[in-house]
């Protein structure tokens, strides 16, 4: 079983944003709501050009600060750079373990049935200490992030590390859970995985079909055949 995280089982945009305001805080940058949400957008944007192999993680931390700033037209503090930013930030949100009502009891039940492995587009420190804070790596059977396969979500290669550190080599014999239709989905399918949409929200583009879609914690647990 290949579970995502952000947006399936942890509320990312939670943890984000308390990283975010305690970050500012840290360095005295005086942060509102409006530079919250300027942020965000950058940030996505950034993430996208990682997941098109155009930055590196290491590369997206700082960038994020300085274009954020930038647009802002405002300096980061006397003797602040952006590189101090960026790490502070990181270990903030490698205590992101906020997860969505629920989301516990249904991974610890999917463990009981199944192998379970991590995907997930992020970096080996964060995404596993999130995992630990949250209390669901003791539930895991392995981990593997864009970090360490070196591509991301959609690409082929993460998949394929996926299925070694899974010990399957049988492609039909995983099923890939996730919210995000480009990465999760339409990678997983591209690389012959089948697939479970998670799609709390109930919007749906009109030009991609999906073979199979829930939109809440108990129709998931259905179509993956949980014992209760």
């Amino acid at each position: 079983m290949l579970l995502d995280m952000d947006g399936t089982f942890f509320d990312f945009p939670a943890c984000e944003r308390r990283a975010f305001f305690r970050t500012m805080q840290e360095f005295s940058i005086e942060a509102d709501e409006d530079m919250y949400q300027r942020y965000r957008v950058v940030n996505k944007a950034a993430w996208k050009e990682l997941e098109e192999g155009r930055l590196t993680h290491e590369q997206l931390r700082p960038e994020r600060f300085r274009r954020l700033m930038a647009q802002l037209g405002r300096t980061f503090p006397d003797g602040v750079t952006a590189e101090q930013v960026a790490a502070y930030n990181v270990q903030r949100i490698a205590e992101g373990d906020i997860l969505y009502d629920g989301a516990r009891e249904l991974w610890q039940r999917i463990y009981r049935q199944y192998r379970v492995c991590v995907l997930t587009n992020g970096s080996d420190l964060t995404q596993y200490n999130r995992l630990k804070c949250a209390g669901l790596l003791e539930y895991t059977h392995a981990v593997v992030t864009s970090q360490r396969a070196g591509v991301g979500k959609p690409a082929a290669g993460i998949f394929q590390l996926a299925l070694a550190e899974l010990g399957c080599p049988d492609k039909r014999e995983c099923v890939m859970v996730g919210d995000s239709l480009e990465a999760d989905i339409r990678g997983a399918e591209n690389f012959g995985i089948d697939t479970i949409w998670y799609n709390p929200t109930k919007e749906r583009p009109k030009t991609m079909q999906v073979a199979k879609e829930v939109n809440d914690y108990s129709a998931l647990a259905l179509a993956l055949g949980l014992e209760k």
